[in-house]
């Protein structure tokens, strides 16, 4: 009864098998074009015709080579003018009293010096006189080195919170950089700067970008602060920018240079998909054909991010639509003998 049975399956596997060869060889062939889905992927590879690119608004831009000076990011504070300039009129103030006591010092000593010349000659001035001339230039010399020391005094604490250059702009009779922050032209800001370069130095432009301003503004340096950044505690730098759309407070984010120019090419954000925790971009490589591949993020650039190593000028890459791409790519195909490529499961 076994063996029959065996032999059953037996037959009835040959006859499958032969209608099965019977029906490949009588179905004429499909036209290739008629025949290719409206969009096929593989490994990282989309297939799909230029018809449907352009219905679905998929975009592409051919990017150029081009030459970018790589940027570190930073923080920048716009400070408030306030205390500097009124330390301005305290430095005046010390200076103008100094400026006093030392002339009153000087025509004290004069005086003095006249008055025991004639006294030592024939005594048309009296000892008194001399004498009272003489206290009068001791307390004058007294009153001056008390106006030098406080003058002093307020350098030293000009200098520990703003800088040798701020101080001396402070002490100035005329200071062009101290009006325009007075009049609101300019804007004084505190820039970190954890790395100063190659050179050890500040560079002495950076870029910064302010809301509502309708383009960066470039800042220029000043002079080193003797103070840390509160928050990073990284050495922090004065910079000088248009006040445009800075307010008093605002912490906003700086840009410096960082090492020399690089050629590669700049691909937009709107070109970037995430995949794996890594960022990716679709390049056609022809007419019908965008392959995924991966980018590096970690040089920002104007609207998008800069890549060298892997890229070269004139890649054509998708701009708009490659979400719709890696949805098509990772979309799950039909099997064959499945209901949507055609198979029959009632036989």
């Amino acid at each position: 009864m076994k063996h029959k049975r065996n032999i059953l399956v037996g037959l009835i596997a040959v006859v499958i098998i032969a209608g099965a060869a019977i029906w490949i060889r009588g179905t004429p062939p499909a036209n290739p074009a008629d025949s290719m889905p409206a969009a096929a992927s593989s490994a990282g590879t989309v297939v799909i015709s230029a018809a449907q690119a352009t219905m679905s608004g998929i975009e592409v831009q051919t990017l150029p080579l081009a030459r970018f000076q790589p940027q570190t990011s930073s923080y920048a504070s716009v400070l408030d003018p306030g205390p500097l300039l009124q330390l301005r009129g305290q430095l005046r103030s010390a200076q103008v009293q100094s400026d006093a006591a030392r002339a009153q010092a000087a025509a004290s000593e004069r005086e003095y010096r006249r008055l025991a010349l004639l006294n030592g000659q024939d005594h048309t001035v009296s000892d008194k006189a001399t004498e009272a001339a003489h206290a009068t230039a001791a307390a004058d010399r007294a009153h001056l080195e008390s106006a030098q020391a406080l003058l002093s005094a307020e350098r030293d604490t000009a200098r520990s919170r703003w800088g040798g250059v701020l101080t001396r702009w402070a002490l100035a009779a005329r200071s062009p950089q101290l009006d325009a922050l007075d009049s609101g032209r300019q804007a004084l800001l505190s820039v970190a700067l954890p790395q100063s370069g190659a050179s050890g130095s500040p560079p002495p432009t950076v870029r910064i970008g302010v809301s509502g301003a309708g383009s960066e503004l470039t800042a220029r340096l000043v002079s080193a602060s003797p103070l840390a950044d509160p928050l990073t505690q990284s050495p922090a730098y004065f910079y000088l920018a248009p006040r445009a759309g800075l307010r008093t407070g605002m912490r906003i984010e700086a840009f410096a240079p960082a090492g020399p120019s690089v050629e590669g090419i700049t691909i937009p954000n709107s070109a970037v998909v995430w995949y794996a925790n890594r960022p990716w971009a679709y390049v056609q490589s022809d007419a019908t054909h965008f392959t995924r591949r991966e980018i590096a993020v970690d040089t920002p650039a104007p609207g998008g991010w800069f890549v060298a190593h892997g890229w070269h000028g004139g890649e054509r890459v998708v701009v708009k639509g490659a979400a719709l791409l890696f949805s098509q790519e990772f979309q799950p195909q039909p099997q064959p003998g499945s209901s949507s490529a055609g198979g029959d499961d009632d036989g």
